[in-house]
């Protein structure tokens, strides 16, 4: 199956979670965990063989480990390929010091070829795992995975802890008397620590117990990573596809032929006195986000007023070309702050649109989540309403929690409960932005496609207009990715993220001077 068909898939079967696997499919540690197997298999085996007289085969990486060994607890480990070779143990205990002639000393024992390897080797990370990583944050939560009570250190040794949430591996797995793989228990406990439902959540192993682990599970899409030429063996237990490596940023924001290219925002030209070279002697479509373009960013949301010069820019500029104002807010509302009736209103991120002549539509199918927005809004209310500086803003087609004026202590709080309660509706989806958290309806629509249709129903898809899009938060990356190539994306102030714009302004204040500009340019 083609790798850009991943991010369909993830849509379609609307997920929200992803856990990983650790070895083989983030970090390059499973070679080092078969090499540790290896030489401390083969030195036990010559040493027991000459004891007894016989002569038994030593551990093949290409078969045995992967048949075996491959993504199990240690001990599961030790008893499967002892087996193998009709040799059973006692258990022992945990404590056993390493080499006694017990599981559990055996797999001590492997555990500290484990460790001296890791320490002479190092840690090697997949280029592609930790940029899918880095892309995938954004609108999912996630999750990692591992049989290793070494996962903890291996993750800080690779700089990778801030991507996962939750951590399942093998010291909690001992603890909670979790089964191995391919019983799918470590994969489960990560879902209930996410407050995610299996169906909810995406698995990705290597290992073909993990993806036999995953389908057990009843998770929602099993990705199979085959990093050694094992697809065939991973798609036979249960994978739903199988990638060779993971799809680039550029695959994951299109699922189109088109290339999104994206840049650290800081590094950008800025829009202020290049006018008339964007223009190129067409006439601009102007769409703007209101908060942080329009509007300075307020601690309180209904205190974000638009200065009158600003509005006056905003009428004068609306006189001479189409203006949209495309914002979060409700539509009513962004309308009311503007106080301008010759301009395009797209209220709740697209999915309510207003303008001149009585024109108004919604687009997007949105009015099938009003019971779950509704049902989610009185559980945020109920289980957030003692923490200080919280804010649920409830919208026609949205919930936004606020978070920037709530303890640091309690951030985290917040952002639990919040992905607690979008977790139980599967018609939600998260939508994150700065200092705040959206639930919005799970459906294909987002200010890109708003500014799409506006386009085509204003009957500006024509040679002698460009359209120019100007934002600040993270929700208006869609638009800008969705102009690429077609108009003038222009990013104010920054994010943390990279950015789709190709130029910058650096606050409301350039936003007006650029207005005018602009006015001045296109005056009849």
């Amino acid at each position: 199956m083609p790798q850009q068909n991943l991010f369909q898939i993830l849509e379609s079967r609307k997920v929200k979670a992803l856990i990983f696997d650790l070895d083989g499919v983030i970090t390059q540690t499973a070679k080092l965990h078969a090499s540790a197997w290896k030489s401390m298999f083969d030195a036990y085996l010559q040493q027991r063989g000459e004891k007894e007289g016989k002569t038994y085969p030593p551990l093949e990486i290409a078969t045995d480990y992967r048949r075996y060994l491959d993504g199990m607890p240690r001990t599961d480990g030790v008893r499967n390929f002892l087996a193998s070779r009709g040799i059973t143990l006692p258990e022992g205990s945990p404590t056993d010091a390493p080499g006694t002639e017990t599981v559990a000393g055996i797999g001590n024992l492997k555990n500290k070829h484990f460790q001296e390897t890791l320490l002479r080797e190092g840690v090697e990370v997949y280029p592609d795992a930790a940029a899918f990583l880095k892309a995938m944050q954004r609108g999912y939560r996630i999750a990692v995975i591992s049989a290793s009570k070494n996962c903890q250190a291996i993750l800080a040794a690779a700089g990778l802890e801030a991507f996962f949430e939750v951590r399942v591996d093998g010291v909690v797995a001992e603890a909670l008397k979790l089964r191995g793989k391919p019983q799918p228990d470590v994969f489960l406990e990560a879902a209930r620590r996410l407050g995610i439902a299996p169906k909810q959540a995406a698995v990705f192993e290597d290992a073909q117990a993990g993806v036999a682990a995953g389908k057990a599970g009843g998770f929602a899409l099993v990705v199979g990573i085959d990093r050694t030429n094992q697809a065939e063996e991973l798609l036979a237990n249960g994978a739903d596809l199988v990638l060779q490596e993971f799809p680039t940023q550029q695959d994951m924001m299109n699922t189109s032929t088109k290339q999104v290219q994206r840049h650290d925002g800081k590094t950008l030209s800025s829009a202020l006195n290049k006018v008339q070279e964007l223009l190129q002697g067409k006439t601009p479509a102007v769409f703007l986000d209101y908060d942080g373009c329009l509007s300075p960013i307020v601690k309180d949301p209904a205190k974000a007023f638009m200065s009158e010069p600003m509005r006056q820019t905003l009428q004068k500029l609306a006189s001479r070309c189409p203006v949209a104002v495309v914002s979060g807010r409700d539509r009513a509302d962004v309308a009311k702050l503007v106080q301008l009736d010759n301009l395009y209103f797209a209220g709740s991120h697209g999915f309510d649109i207003s303008g001149p002549n009585n024109m108004h539509t919604e687009p997007g199918g949105a009015a099938a989540a009003v019971p779950a927005l509704d049902q989610a809004q009185q559980e945020l209310n109920e289980r957030l309403r003692d923490v200080p500086g919280v804010l649920v803003e409830r919208k026609r087609y949205a919930i936004a929690v606020h978070y920037r004026n709530v303890p640091e202590e309690q951030v985290s709080k917040v952002l639990d409960v919040t992905h607690e309660v979008l977790a139980k509706h599967e018609a939600l989806k998260p939508g994150p932005g700065k200092m705040v958290l959206e639930l919005k309806p799970n459906l294909d629509w987002h200010k890109g496609k708003a500014v799409h249709w506006l386009l085509q129903e204003l009957h500006l898809n024509k040679p002698g207009i460009i359209p120019l899009y100007i934002g600040d938060d993270l929700t208006d990356e869609d638009a800008f990715a969705a102009l690429q190539g077609e108009g003038i994306g222009i990013l104010v102030g920054e994010h943390d993220e990279e950015t789709a714009a190709t130029y910058r302004l650096e606050n409301v204040e350039e936003v007006q001077a650029f207005l005018e500009a602009l006015s001045e340019q296109v005056k009849h």
